[in-house]
């Protein structure tokens, strides 16, 4: 396994999916890349403010969760990419371009969807994704 990469967004299950990717790579001699997806919010054509400004700010609010989750795993030069899209989606198109080993998420994140639908990106990226896919509880 020599390129790992793990979805991160705050949650306790995205952490410890984040140890787990570390603990693969240790044993593997692999690297971690962490990943923040940002959802892009659905507005109708009539909302009368400019998303820019709300896409700016979801871009630090990435790098911020990046860095803090690098900070608390003790690697604070771990490679990290903040990405835009459906997060599913997004994380399975990465994992196949950066030709991964691995793709681990956590059974659950912290979105609003996930108080609905618990771990629904997850079980979308298993059943899409042509990387293998840890996912860790």
């Amino acid at each position: 396994m020599k390129r790992i990469i793990v979805a991160v967004d705050g949650s306790e299950a995205s952490m410890h999916a984040a140890r787990t990717a570390l603990d693969i790579a240790k044993t593997t001699q692999g690297e971690v890349t962490l990943v923040y997806i940002i959802s892009q919010p659905f507005l109708p054509t009539e909302v009368p403010f400019s998303t820019g400004q709300l896409a700016e700010d979801s871009v630090k609010i990435g790098e911020l969760m990046l860095e803090q989750t690098a900070q608390k795993l003790g690697q604070p030069n771990l490679r990290r990419l903040c990405l835009s899209g459906p997060a599913a989606e997004t994380l399975a198109d990465l994992a196949e371009s950066e030709h991964a080993d691995l793709l681990v998420v956590g059974s659950k994140g912290r979105g609003a969807v996930s108080r609905v639908l618990i771990g629904s990106t997850t079980d979308r990226v298993v059943h899409i994704s042509k990387k293998p896919v840890l996912v860790v509880r």
